[in-house]
């Protein structure tokens, strides 16, 4: 086992005696036998044990043996003792979402504190394909039925290529210690049964099934870059970032791929299943529809999707007074910088989506910033009549998410600029024109301009 490891970690470049390794140990037969393995063969490490309180006095005596383990052999141990069940009724989730969510999480600090570029766990073959099954009873796609990775970002987990049963003998042989987590016997959580009932019988009809699960994992890997290049190419294509994303969706198609497709690039959105067929459902049947998740919101709109944060919705009664603009100002995620200038026929083209060039002498100070509303009107520029903002949007096919957004700038009432559309023909530059106010607006959250 030693020498298979030794080999498995060289020829994936894993890490090197050189890298200094942050090993997670739960006092359990697969960290200590890991743990072992990279004393023998002379890597730099340190270990973590974390104590979830979950199981009285079993939890500290596991947290006492691993610290003795450190001690014994040299090795710096940490140890952090947490309620987990007080985490769980704060934060409404379940048992083990909440030990894994402040497991890694406390290793990815200590690994920072530590300057370890590893963070090992010790996760086996048996484990992966429980992984597997557990994902395929929630519902899953290509990544939950490849499993866990080898390596993913810092985390390694060397022991993916042995069974339980290596290790466990290995142990045996070795007479190394470890402790038994009795709760690991019980049926009260899925993984467990699972463990405990349904890789037991897939092992008595092929006794190889670990191995024939690696292989097919090794294609269904191969399968991912596959689909993640296709999903590279795609975003370049028709993926428009800004402060609010664009997505061009003509190309989809109802059918399975373009279903897959189009979920892979909307997933990094942090966007459900179940919500994600819903908005696919209004994608194929062109229907314009808002959704709403966490933080996001998404708009369909004729053949594109509109993406963007709750947080960019306007209030209708926020607005900014600007004294005479002398200095930039911000107001809801975004800065607007004042600069005066001497008219050249130059600047009379100079209007842009993040810049609007307006006659200073037929502005009245002080302007205000404000969300638009029902019944505002201007004179869009190039035309000679007025037209009602709300009609001006619908012409230009501005979505509903960025109306929810659309500032305006008004002076003594009347409309100066559509921010990030259209100024007024009212305050457009003239050959007659001799001074010159240039508003240049800035994304705040993104620290560009709007465009």
């Amino acid at each position: 086992m030693l020498a298979k490891l030794k080999a498995h970690i060289e020829s994936h470049y894993l890490f090197n005696t050189h890298n200094r390794l942050l090993v997670g140990v739960s006092a359990g037969v697969d960290s200590m036998v890991l743990s072992h393995l990279l004393k023998e063969l002379h890597f730099n490490f340190i270990i973590a044990h974390m104590n979830f309180s979950l199981r009285g006095e079993e939890s500290d005596l596991d947290a006492d043996f691993v610290e003795q383990w450190g001690r014994n052999n040299g090795i710096i141990t940490n140890v952090s003792k947490v309620n987990t069940d007080d985490f769980v009724k704060k934060n409404q989730v379940s048992t083990q979402m909440a030990a894994r969510y402040l497991r890694y999480n406390w290793f990815s600090e200590l690994a920072t504190l530590h300057k370890c570029s590893h963070i090992l766990t010790a996760h086996h073959a048996d484990d992966n394909l429980e992984t597997v099954l557990f994902n395929l009873t929630k519902g899953t796609g290509i990544r939950g039925l490849r499993g866990m990775k080898m390596q993913q970002g810092p985390f390694v987990r060397p022991l993916l290529i042995f069974d339980k049963q290596e290790i466990v003998n290995y142990a045996l042989e070795k007479r190394i210690l470890w402790r038994e987590d009795v709760s690991n016997l019980s049926n009260k959580y899925l993984r467990n049964s699972i463990r405990n009932k349904v890789l037991p019988v897939l092992k008595d009809i092929n006794p190889s099934v670990l191995q024939t699960f690696r292989d097919t994992q090794t294609r269904l890997i191969a399968s991912e870059m596959l689909l993640d290049r296709k999903v590279l190419d795609l975003r370049a294509q028709y993926l428009k970032s800004g402060p609010i994303d664009c997505l061009e969706v003509s190309w989809v198609r109802d059918n399975p791929l373009d279903h897959l497709l189009l979920f892979e690039l909307l997933k990094s959105y942090q966007l459900g299943y179940a919500q994600y067929k819903q908005i696919f459902r209004s994608v194929i049947r062109n229907h314009s529809a808002m959704f709403y998740w966490n933080k996001y919101q998404l708009n369909v709109d004729r053949d594109k999707v509109w993406i963007g944060t709750t947080d960019r919705i306007i209030d209708q009664a926020a607005h900014k007074v600007i004294i005479n603009g002398s200095d930039a100002v911000e107001f809801c995620n975004y800065r607007f910088a004042f600069n005066y200038l001497k008219f050249t026929t130059k600047l009379i083209k100079n209007n842009s989506l993040d810049t609007a060039c307006l006659d200073v002498e037929r502005l009245k100070f002080p302007l205000v910033l404000r969300k638009w509303e029902k019944g505002d009107y201007f004179y869009p520029l190039g035309m000679v009549q007025k037209k009602k903002v709300s009609d001006f949007l619908v012409d230009q096919k501005i979505p509903r998410i960025k109306k929810e957004s659309l500032l305006i700038l008004a002076s003594e009432k009347e409309i100066c600029w559509i921010v990030g559309i259209r100024i007024d023909e009212r305050f457009k530059l003239k050959k007659s024109t001799t001074g010159v106010v240039q508003i240049e607006v800035t994304d705040l959250k993104r620290d560009k301009k709007v465009i």
